[in-house]
């Protein structure tokens, strides 16, 4: 059924077509929920999410909206974002989701390249839209998702369909459906354009492989403005009459007691995420009488063990495990940045799927997957069906190359940006930068990025030219070379950090008198904390080097970070 669904889809099926048809379908059901701060649950059913979807879009064609024209999305995963979502998309814009935690300088920068036109907002943001409405030349309306008593600003819950000015729109697979910027305030900044055939590929593909039933609750931990939450944990939900539970926070003092009470069955995460879990179980095994922890210990070995013969007992083994999620939850879905092995297996041992897959935000986003029944642990699965790879072989390396990627899951573009767009797509295949080989049973392994591209553990990347040029403008750094680091201590142990080697102005320093080298490198921390305050908190340098030694480079001036990081630096 899925593979002529998504054949007939690729031709002439939009998402508003399957929006009116899991309206039918699945009526008053909940698709869509969250807690409030009371207690209790606010929950839209699949008619109302459809009757507010058809109320948004024809506000929006009332209040000027075109096809094409760019609409923001700046607000915390909640059931009015997707309201939000689908009206767009039903009025023909395109949709901008932008990341809450970006600073107020990178909203400037999305929301004027973007010429976005009007913008749905939490009430928690509401204030960084009034200091930066000034600067927003293109910005006119502004629809708020709380109550307001402003007059300047439409309230989502006021919104009633117009009569008369609304008309049907055509939307073909290759319309751009949402762009989603991969970076923030400098030249570096790219809007991905991803198509409506991307879109419902993605989203159709991904319902065939995590199996979705009307009888899944997914719970939504990942920020809707991320490529995987919409396709994996929104549109693909719903097209199998799933009910999609929000939350704010990875404490889990809150996600536990939320997961047993809404029986949630599966949860579409990052590394971060798994690994606070995971070690949140084994701190409370340390916790038990010193015989329970050697039969904990005991019982974890054995079914490692049997993992090796696709022997799965960890749900029999660890009953105690699945009363504190709930008894119901059997699926993590990971992606967005590498998964350490032992923290994969331990899961597995535990009794609990781990998914892991490997994609980016160009390719809408996944590109590989594992899946209940072919699954390896420490490869990222096999390409989807419909998805083409291809290793690029570098001359250097015994087996691994650059990953290339060809189908309908690849984006259109960067937006307004034909040179950069021309740098990763070339004859139909998107260049990843990332390194990796396929086995001889076709699973992919990821070795590493050909680029500088660094992948925190929550799967945020961040790139270090966008950094080293905000930085650089010290006059005090006379050099600096921003990488990636393993952090080795603290919840982000074992994935990935900011890291940098700075070179100071030893002359500048000598002419304010300051000389001794825990002074210098007290004043390079002030510089940094200064020229990063516009910055978002996940790109700002975690811990940095003083190297009194010119940096190496290349005959063109360029430094050479492989050797950077080699360096001893004492």
């Amino acid at each position: 059924m899925i593979d002529s669904m998504v054949k007939t889809v690729l031709r002439n099926i939009t998402i508003g077509d399957i929006l009116e048809t899991i309206n039918k379908k699945y009526g008053n059901k909940t698709a869509l929920r969250i807690k409030n701060d009371d207690g209790s649950f606010r929950q839209i059913s699949y008619v109302k999410l459809g009757r507010r979807a058809v109320s948004i879009s024809s506000v929006l064609i009332n209040l000027g909206i075109k096809k094409g024209d760019r609409v923001a999305i700046l607000s915390e995963n909640r059931p009015e974002w997707a309201t939000a979502y689908f009206g767009i998309i039903s009025c023909g814009g395109t949709i901008l989701p932008i990341d809450v935690k970006l600073t107020d300088a990178e909203i400037r920068f999305i929301l004027n390249d973007s010429q976005a036109k009007c913008i749905f907002l939490s009430g928690k943001y509401i204030n960084i839209i009034d200091r930066l409405r000034g600067d927003l030349a293109h910005l006119k309306d502004i629809i708020l998702l709380d109550k307001s008593p402003r007059p300047d600003i439409i309230q989502l819950s006021k919104l009633r369909p117009h009569r008369g000015k609304e008309r049907a729109r055509p939307i073909y697979p290759e319309d751009t459906a949402i762009i989603v910027y991969t970076s923030g305030t400098t030249g570096s900044a790219k809007g991905v354009e991803i198509t409506y055939k991307s879109l419902l590929f993605q989203a159709l593909r991904f319902s065939e492989i995590i199996r979705c039933t009307p009888k899944e609750k997914l719970l939504s931990v990942l920020p809707l403005n991320h490529m995987l939450e919409i396709t994996g944990g929104l549109i693909a939900p719903l097209y199998a009459g799933s009910c999609v539970t929000y939350c704010d926070t990875l404490k889990t003092n809150t996600l536990l007691p939320l997961m047993r009470e809404t029986g949630i069955t599966a949860i579409i995460s990052v590394p971060l995420v798994l690994k606070l879990l995971y070690s949140g179980i084994m701190k409370k095994s340390a916790k038990l009488h010193p015989l329970k922890q050697k039969i904990f210990r005991a019982l974890l070995f054995l079914s490692t063990f049997l993992l090796k013969f696709k022997i799965r007992a960890g749900r029999f083994l660890f009953p105690s495990v699945h009363k504190e999620f709930g008894w119901h939850l059997h699926t993590f879905i990971s992606g967005g940045a590498p998964l350490n092995p032992d923290i994969e297996i331990g899961l597995n041992a535990l009794g609990f799927r781990i998914l892991q897959g490997y994609g980016l935000t160009e390719t809408a986003p996944v590109i590989s997957v594992n899946t209940y029944s072919d699954n390896k642990f420490g490869s990222v699965g096999k390409p989807m069906p419909g998805v083409e790879v291809m290793i690029l072989k570098e001359k250097s390396l015994d087996v691994e190359g650059e990953i290339l990627t060809r189908g309908p899951h690849v984006m259109k573009g960067y937006f307004r940006n034909p040179e950069k767009t021309a740098e990763v797509l070339k004859n139909g295949w998107f260049h990843t930068g990332d390194l990796g080989y396929i086995d001889k049973d076709g699973f992919l392994y990821i070795s590493g990025r050909k680029k500088n591209l660094i992948i925190l553990g929550g799967g945020k990347k961040v790139f270090p030219e966008e950094v080293e040029e905000v930085i650089g403008r010290s006059p005090y750094i006379k050099e600096i070379c921003v990488m990636a680091k393993v952090a080795e201590r603290g919840l982000r142990t074992g994935h990935e950090e900011v890291y940098a080697v700075i070179v100071p102005n030893l002359e500048l320093f000598a002419q304010d008198n300051i000389t001794a080298k825990k002074s210098i490198k007290d004043k390079l921390s002030f510089e940094i904390a200064r020229l990063t305050k516009d910055l978002a908190p996940y790109k700002r340098i975690m811990s940095f080097d003083i190297s009194y030694e010119s940096l190496p480079k290349t005959v063109t001036a360029k430094i050479k970070r492989d050797a950077v990081s080699k360096m001893a630096i004492s």
